[in-house]
């Protein structure tokens, strides 16, 4: 991170202008391609987590820049932004998606913490309100597409929710936490299976056919992560056990003969993709370093067992230049393709998570010792 990524993605991976990448190839070359918020709004993120751990490269120039050109060209009126431009500039897909929303949020709740000055609060207030005011009785958000109702766009959103409680941000967002965990306990999680579905009917049942039975893996690994945050800041030990549930759940998508997490199951264990992207390796690690901090029974173990396998899978994919490989094939080989800029979200949150539960694991240490 320190030394070849977050230097790479800054430099060859943004513009004069303060926008970011969507792809660099794998020597190093940009490329063409349509910028959308999420990768904008990912980055910006990236590089305010960058600030808050202490890393000393220009991650302040980075960040001012970078959120100057998505204010410019991507923010509408009412502070949403819009999904995506042409590589010219040119306004290309013109929708506002929860899911960009929710990135735009997390984005702005990382640069209140290494910014203070940025004084984003407000903004943020803004876009969470009118997100709110959509919601159904349910605690649902609609989102706009072929998939209107969907856990992905409330996982994202929880994400935002808990950082922005972590910057400090008004009571509205616990609330926000509460409702969109209170759903996907009620209705995104099969209760026999313990798995999390990616999409529901308009009542929040299950949707019909393969959609309805659609599991994957890393976000049974990335729900896990985020529950297991959310019941240690509510000290609730029924959440925590969900999120264990879900981690189990993950597991079974682990390929033995790889040592990596498949892309796709079906709810009945079979097998719909065996292809393994990137970013469900970040999000088992993620999960294995946060229960293995908030457990304190047999289970430690396992997870500190499943987060070095993890860790060793996540490194089969990263390059010595900054750079990644993203999907894997059956056989073991990667795609040959250029590295998406979206990944390093996913990265970044993993190194995050490690510094942090390291950091735990020397103060239990230190403890122990009457150190």
């Amino acid at each position: 991170m320190r030394q070849t990524a977050l230097p790479t993605w800054c430099t060859l991976g943004q513009n004069a202008e303060g926008g970011f990448e969507e792809l660099l190839a794998q020597d190093g070359r940009r490329l063409p391609a349509s910028r959308r918020a999420v990768v904008q709004a990912r980055q910006l993120q990236v590089y305010s987590a960058a600030g808050r751990l202490g890393w000393s490269g220009p991650w302040s120039a980075v960040v001012t820049s970078g959120l100057a050109w998505t204010e410019q060209r991507l923010m509408k009126a009412d502070g949403r932004v819009r999904t995506r431009i042409s590589f010219s500039g040119a306004r290309e897909v013109d929708t506002t998606t929860i899911y960009d929303q929710a990135f735009l949020l997390f984005a702005l709740a990382d640069i209140s913490i290494a910014m203070p000055a940025a004084a984003v609060e407000d903004q943020a207030a803004q876009i969470r309100d009118q997100v709110v005011a959509s919601m159904d009785a349910d605690g649902g958000v609609v989102e706009t597409g072929d998939h209107p109702y969907q856990a992905n766009a409330h996982m994202h959103l929880l994400e935002a929710a808990l950082a922005w409680e972590d910057a400090g941000g008004d009571s509205c967002w616990a609330g926000l936490s509460d409702r969109i965990v209170a759903l996907a306990r009620e209705r995104f999680i099969d209760a026999d299976t313990g798995m999390i579905r990616e999409f529901f009917s308009s009542d929040w049942s299950p949707a019909a056919g393969g959609e309805g039975s659609l599991i994957e893996p890393g976000h049974q690994f990335e729900w896990a992560w985020l529950l297991a945050r959310y019941a240690r800041a509510r000290a609730d030990a029924q959440t925590r056990e969900v999120a264990w549930r879900l981690f189990e759940a993950g597991l079974n998508g682990v390929d033995p003969s790889r040592g990596v997490a498949i892309d796709a199951m079906d709810i009945d264990g079979s097998i719909r993709s065996a292809r393994a992207r990137l970013w469900p390796q970040t999000e088992w690690l993620k999960a294995a370093l946060i229960l293995a901090s908030s457990l304190d029974d047999g289970r430690r173990d396992l997870c500190l067992v499943q987060a070095a396998k993890a860790q060793r899978a996540v490194w089969r994919y990263l390059t010595p230049v900054g750079l990644w490989r993203d999907k894997m094939l059956e056989s073991g080989a990667f795609i040959d393709e250029p590295a998406p800029a979206s990944s390093l979200y996913h990265i970044m949150a993993a190194y995050s998570q490690v510094r942090a539960t390291l950091g735990a694991l020397r103060r239990d240490l230190a403890s122990s010792l009457n150190l």
